[in-house]
């Protein structure tokens, strides 16, 4: 009996010293980890994939994206979705390309303002780092300008605002490109 208290008390002073002494990644019983890489001020990954329809699809080194990877299987995923179409019909004609990449098979409705990709064999999930879904980019001249690692209410709204700014910005410009232009 005395045995067994001893080392009760032992893995609770262990314990304890772990949740103290830790790092606040660890110390505080919640994860607080960096954003896994690509993060905003990252280049993008570029990549060309065919569509669910069979269309060629490339992110460049040029233009605006917005690039979404999904699971049909998830429910954040499933409840982004019409936000998500609402932007896509938006913006679609100001000259922003929208994907989603689904990790698992692509839903059966194709009707949709975006271009679908499907990922059976992880490519695009192993380029852009994705360990769960949703996970979203905003891809300007091949820079992540903005990224969203998890679904929230109004997460549409936020993403819009972040549109408009870029869109009113214009192209992104290189510091030697404006010093010719001066």
């Amino acid at each position: 009996m005395k045995r067994l208290a001893v080392i009760a008390l032992l893995v609770l002073a262990a314990a304890a010293s772990y949740r103290s002494l830790g790092s606040p990644e660890t110390g505080t019983g919640s994860l607080t980890l960096p954003q896994p890489a690509p993060a905003v001020g990252d280049p993008a990954p570029r990549f060309t994939a065919r569509s669910v329809g069979g269309e060629p699809f490339e992110l460049s080194g040029e233009g605006l994206y917005v690039l979404a990877f999904w699971s049909t299987l998830n429910v954040n995923s499933n409840r982004a979705l019409p936000g998500f179409e609402d932007l896509a019909e938006e913006y679609g004609d100001e000259g922003i390309s929208f994907a989603a990449v689904y990790a698992n098979g692509a839903p059966r409705d194709r009707s949709v303002p975006f271009t679908m990709l499907r990922d059976p064999t992880g490519r695009l999930v192993s380029k852009y780092n994705v360990k769960r879904v949703p996970r979203l980019f905003v891809v300007r001249d091949g820079t992540i300008e903005f990224a969203l690692d998890y679904y929230y209410d109004g997460y549409d709204e936020d993403l819009g605002e972040q549109l408009e700014e870029l869109l009113a910005e214009g192209p992104e410009k290189d510091s030697s490109t404006a010093l010719r232009e001066d």
